[in-house]
């Protein structure tokens, strides 16, 4: 189900996502559980959107929709990233089949952002 849904979405390699952030112009999604996050620390600019929450959430019909700005609008860019790849996958599929038009997740997870050297922040 992972290869699926890696070949389903686009992949975005760590550095690319990094030139990518430099714009501003990303919502980049944390879909590791909050545990996850304190333990590890996270990307700078990413929100916390645990991956048992994104159908909710993200769906304009559900009434835990976001309204507070997480979710702007069905063409703004969105990545998406768990600890190693397969849950950010799954997310950045279930927003595309929800609308969402610019989704793409990162290449490897949190794990492939550490390994290339790329700068982490502890959990606020």
């Amino acid at each position: 189900m992972w290869a699926a849904a890696n070949d389903q979405v686009e992949l975005v390699s760590p550095e690319d996502l990094a030139k990518e952030l430099d714009t501003g112009d990303v919502l980049l999604l944390d879909t590791r559980l909050p545990k996850e996050i304190e333990r590890m620390g996270t990307i700078e600019g990413s929100v916390a959107v645990p991956r048992q929450v994104v159908e909710w959430w993200a769906d304009p019909d559900s009434p835990y929709f976001r309204t507070d700005g997480v979710f702007r609008d069905f063409d703004q860019r969105i990545v998406t990233f768990c600890d190693g790849g397969g849950n950010g996958a799954f997310t950045a599929v279930t927003l595309e089949e929800l609308g969402y038009n610019n989704v793409a997740t990162l290449e490897g997870g949190f794990y492939g952002w550490v390994g290339s050297g790329l700068a982490t922040i502890a959990a606020s």
